[in-house]
């Protein structure tokens, strides 16, 4: 019944704008400045908040998930283009890219034209992958990723390590970025080198591949990140995932 109603309400709350995207800031290791900020997307609803754990599985089941992307990208395209006449300044944006895209190989074309009408330069977006998407063999993962960085984008793997893509399909993937999920920091034992996080960026440096650990919490973790080489951190020890204009703020006293 729950989903019913998402389902029945969805349209009308895209047309309506309920879909508000949030930003969390990523933060360099080396001098604790501002590298970013990944778009997210909350759904505010009779002033109360859905999360997204209720509905993204749903609009990724029924392909709903193909409008709300694209319109995040819209917003953070408008936003990058007001933060640069206002500030002369545009941070590098994470855009999550559901694999339902995929099945359609030009989908990129329409994200460019996107960025063509706003000025945007596709440099400074970084879109983000699920490692899962990467291994679905209905997808040539190959071919998409390949057109995605012709167009000029940034292309992260999110999530890595939870979806066992091989080594070998890695080393051939034109990818600038691998996040490597919370679950590394939270089981790894901070007092001892043996961990699987350790392992996974001595991996990435030989791919040469920048690294972001996601859910970095409190000191301890930060600090253990920081001396094994991670280049990037995010995660509610520096900040939690915040308005467009608490952003704005952040970005001008971090960057």
């Amino acid at each position: 019944m729950e989903e019913q109603q998402i389902e029945a309400t969805m349209e009308e709350a895209l047309k309506n704008k309920e879909f508000t995207v949030i930003y969390q800031p990523k933060t360099f290791t080396k001098n604790e400045k501002m590298s970013g900020a990944e778009a997210l997307i909350r759904w505010y609803k009779d002033e109360n908040i859905i999360p997204p754990n209720k509905f993204i599985p749903l609009f990724e089941k029924n392909k709903f998930i193909l409008k709300l992307d694209r319109y995040i990208f819209e917003q953070v395209c408008k936003d990058l283009a007001k933060w640069r006449k206002q500030y002369q300044y545009t941070p590098t944006v994470s855009v999550n890219v559901s694999k339902a895209h995929f099945a359609n190989e030009n989908f990129i074309d329409e994200y460019v034209s996107i960025c063509k009408k706003y000025e945007i330069n596709p440099s400074g977006i970084d879109l983000e992958i699920t490692e899962s998407a990467t291994i679905d063999q209905e997808i040539d993962i190959l071919k998409v990723l390949n057109n995605i960085k012709k167009k000029g984008f940034m292309i992260s793997i999110d999530d890595f390590g939870t979806g066992y893509s091989s080594l070998s399909m890695l080393q051939t993937m034109p990818i600038d970025v691998i996040k490597i999920d919370k679950a590394f920091v939270d089981k790894a034992d901070l007092k001892t080198d043996n961990n699987m996080i350790n392992y996974i960026m001595f991996m990435a440096k030989r791919l040469k591949v920048r690294t972001i650990v996601e859910g970095v919490e409190t000191k301890e973790q930060m600090e253990y990140v920081r001396d094994i080489g991670c280049d990037i951190i995010q995660g509610y020890y520096y900040s939690k995932p915040i308005t467009k204009e608490e952003f704005e703020k952040y970005f001008e006293e971090n960057r």
